[in-house]
């Protein structure tokens, strides 16, 4: 069996220029797999969207809520170190929902 592979292209999210994140490399890496033939269309999984009742198992409910819709503030912000945005929103929850299947696939396959 092959190695499973997670990903999902909401894990690129566009960051103000020269911001210092290299947000672009969770991209390029699933291109240079496929492209260099290292893993095939079919070994990747795709995440869900980790649902809030997953987020407030490591955080509180207002926190997530803050989070989710921009209000958290600015000292919380920048210890994220990223600029909020409903992108940024989603690729956070999508890759929550990357690390369980993740670690699903590595329970089912060894």
């Amino acid at each position: 069996m092959s190695l499973p592979l997670v990903f999902h292209p909401d894990y690129v999210t566009p960051l103000p220029p020269g911001h210092r994140f290299p947000m672009p490399k969770f991209g390029k890496v699933y291109e240079y797999l496929i492209k260099d033939g290292l893993a095939a269309l079919e070994q990747f999984h795709v995440p869900q969207v980790a649902p809030v009742e997953w987020l407030t198992l490591a955080h509180t409910p207002a926190y997530v809520q803050a989070y989710t819709n921009g209000d958290l503030d600015a000292r919380a912000m920048r210890r994220i170190g990223l600029p909020w945005s409903p992108e940024l929103v989603n690729r956070t929850c999508t890759a929550v929902g990357g690390t369980v299947l993740t670690a699903q696939l590595a329970l089912q396959h060894g």
